[in-house]
């Protein structure tokens, strides 16, 4: 009696944290969602003077292609493709030309 009881919570113990686990992963895909309708193209010529500065300073030998705004952690910033021969990279500006993030590949 003692082995099935023991059997009876640990199955619910199993179920608890699985159903936990279920509702994070949930949460973080409607978070990754959300933060990619978020996203709206824009001009590249709407790109602020201090995103342009640092482009027209680090990224000189690349072109840019396409530029996005959005919110991260409450503030905007700016994702922007750049393609030069047979690279193509994203960078992610802050709203003061600073780079946050770069990465290989498309938008």
């Amino acid at each position: 009696m003692r082995k099935l009881s023991f059997l009876a919570a640990f199955a619910v113990m199993s179920l608890v944290s699985t159903t936990t686990f279920a509702q994070e992963v949930e949460e973080t895909v409607i978070e990754a969602v959300a933060q990619q309708e978020d996203k709206v193209e824009i001009q590249v010529s709407e790109l602020p003077e201090t995103v342009t500065a640092t482009l027209a300073a680090d990224f000189a030998d690349y072109s840019a292609d396409k530029a996005f705004k959005t919110m991260q952690d409450e503030k905007e910033v700016y994702w922007v493709a750049l393609s030069k021969e047979d690279a193509n990279i994203k960078v992610l500006f802050d709203a003061e030309g600073k780079v946050v993030e770069q990465k290989d590949g498309d938008l």
